[in-house]
Protein backbone atom coordinates (compact mmCIF):
# COMPACT_ATOMS: atom_id res chain seq x y z
CA UNK A 1 0.00 0.00 0.00
CA UNK A 2 1.21 3.48 -0.89
CA UNK A 3 0.69 5.03 2.56
CA UNK A 4 2.89 2.35 4.12
CA UNK A 5 5.57 2.88 1.48
CA UNK A 6 5.44 6.64 2.10
CA UNK A 7 6.11 6.01 5.81
CA UNK A 8 9.18 3.89 5.03
CA UNK A 9 10.56 6.39 2.49
CA UNK A 10 10.01 9.19 5.02
CA UNK A 11 11.96 7.25 7.69
CA UNK A 12 14.76 6.68 5.17
CA UNK A 13 14.87 10.36 4.18
CA UNK A 14 14.81 11.48 7.84
CA UNK A 15 17.69 9.13 8.70
CA UNK A 16 19.72 10.33 5.72
CA UNK A 17 19.09 13.97 6.66
CA UNK A 18 20.19 13.26 10.23
CA UNK A 19 23.46 11.79 8.96
CA UNK A 20 24.05 14.73 6.57
CA UNK A 21 23.34 12.62 3.46
CA UNK A 22 20.21 14.45 2.27
CA UNK A 23 21.67 14.80 -1.23
CA UNK A 24 23.04 11.28 -1.58
CA UNK A 25 22.01 8.97 -4.41
CA UNK A 26 19.94 6.94 -1.92
CA UNK A 27 18.14 10.07 -0.66
CA UNK A 28 17.33 11.15 -4.24
CA UNK A 29 15.94 7.68 -4.97
CA UNK A 30 13.86 7.77 -1.79
CA UNK A 31 12.47 11.23 -2.69
CA UNK A 32 11.71 10.03 -6.22
CA UNK A 33 9.99 6.86 -5.03
CA UNK A 34 8.01 8.72 -2.36
CA UNK A 35 6.91 11.22 -5.01
CA UNK A 36 5.65 8.30 -7.13
CA UNK A 37 3.66 7.04 -4.13
CA UNK A 38 2.26 10.52 -3.46
CA UNK A 39 1.21 10.70 -7.12
CA UNK A 40 -0.70 7.42 -6.79
CA UNK A 41 -2.78 8.84 -3.92
CA UNK A 42 -3.17 12.28 -5.58
CA UNK A 43 -1.09 14.13 -2.96
CA UNK A 44 0.13 16.67 -5.50
CA UNK A 45 1.81 18.94 -2.95
CA UNK A 46 3.85 15.96 -1.76
CA UNK A 47 4.84 15.16 -5.35
CA UNK A 48 5.88 18.77 -5.97
CA UNK A 49 7.95 18.94 -2.78
CA UNK A 50 9.79 15.68 -3.33
CA UNK A 51 10.42 16.28 -7.03
CA UNK A 52 11.73 19.75 -6.23
CA UNK A 53 14.14 18.19 -3.69
CA UNK A 54 15.44 15.87 -6.43
CA UNK A 55 15.67 18.68 -9.00
CA UNK A 56 17.69 20.90 -6.64
CA UNK A 57 20.44 18.27 -6.85
CA UNK A 58 19.75 16.88 -10.34
CA UNK A 59 18.14 19.66 -12.43
CA UNK A 60 17.97 17.42 -15.52
CA UNK A 61 16.12 14.54 -13.83
CA UNK A 62 13.48 13.79 -16.49
CA UNK A 63 11.31 11.65 -14.24
CA UNK A 64 11.17 14.33 -11.53
CA UNK A 65 10.41 17.08 -14.07
CA UNK A 66 7.55 15.11 -15.60
CA UNK A 67 6.07 14.07 -12.24
CA UNK A 68 6.26 17.64 -11.00
CA UNK A 69 4.67 18.96 -14.21
CA UNK A 70 1.79 16.51 -13.77
CA UNK A 71 1.40 17.51 -10.11
CA UNK A 72 1.45 21.24 -10.95
CA UNK A 73 -1.30 20.57 -13.47
CA UNK A 74 -3.21 18.68 -10.77
CA UNK A 75 -3.19 21.75 -8.51
CA UNK A 76 -4.00 24.09 -11.40
CA UNK A 77 -0.58 25.76 -11.49
CA UNK A 78 -0.50 25.51 -15.26
CA UNK A 79 2.36 27.90 -15.99
CA UNK A 80 4.71 25.99 -13.67
CA UNK A 81 3.62 22.74 -15.30
CA UNK A 82 4.28 24.23 -18.73
CA UNK A 83 7.73 25.37 -17.62
CA UNK A 84 8.71 21.83 -16.56
CA UNK A 85 7.34 20.38 -19.83
CA UNK A 86 9.34 22.88 -21.87
CA UNK A 87 12.48 22.06 -19.88
CA UNK A 88 12.08 18.37 -20.78
CA UNK A 89 11.34 19.15 -24.45
CA UNK A 90 14.54 21.24 -24.69
CA UNK A 91 16.67 18.30 -23.51
CA UNK A 92 18.34 15.91 -25.96
CA UNK A 93 15.71 13.52 -27.35
CA UNK A 94 17.93 10.49 -26.64
CA UNK A 95 18.11 11.48 -22.96
CA UNK A 96 14.35 12.02 -22.67
CA UNK A 97 13.13 9.03 -24.68
CA UNK A 98 10.15 8.79 -27.03
CA UNK A 99 7.51 8.01 -24.38
CA UNK A 100 8.50 10.92 -22.13
CA UNK A 101 8.90 13.29 -25.08
CA UNK A 102 5.46 12.38 -26.44
CA UNK A 103 3.90 12.78 -22.98
CA UNK A 104 5.45 16.24 -22.48
CA UNK A 105 4.55 17.31 -25.99
CA UNK A 106 0.89 16.37 -25.42
CA UNK A 107 0.91 18.05 -22.01
CA UNK A 108 2.44 21.21 -23.49
CA UNK A 109 -0.32 21.48 -26.12
CA UNK A 110 -3.05 20.84 -23.53
CA UNK A 111 -1.55 23.33 -21.08
CA UNK A 112 -1.12 26.01 -23.73
CA UNK A 113 -4.83 25.67 -24.60
CA UNK A 114 -5.78 25.83 -20.91
CA UNK A 115 -3.65 28.94 -20.29
CA UNK A 116 -5.14 30.63 -23.38
CA UNK A 117 -8.68 29.82 -22.23
CA UNK A 118 -7.95 31.21 -18.77
CA UNK A 119 -6.54 34.40 -20.31
CA UNK A 120 -9.73 34.83 -22.37
CA UNK A 121 -11.91 34.26 -19.30
CA UNK A 122 -10.00 36.75 -17.15
CA UNK A 123 -10.08 39.45 -19.84
CA UNK A 124 -13.83 39.25 -20.43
Amino acid sequence: NFEGAIEFYTKCIDALRASKQAESALALKAYSNRAACYKQISNFDGVIGDCTAVLEVEPANVKALIRRAQAFEGVERYRFSLEDCKTVLQMPYAQVGKTNWDLCNMMQHRLNRTVQQLKKMSSS
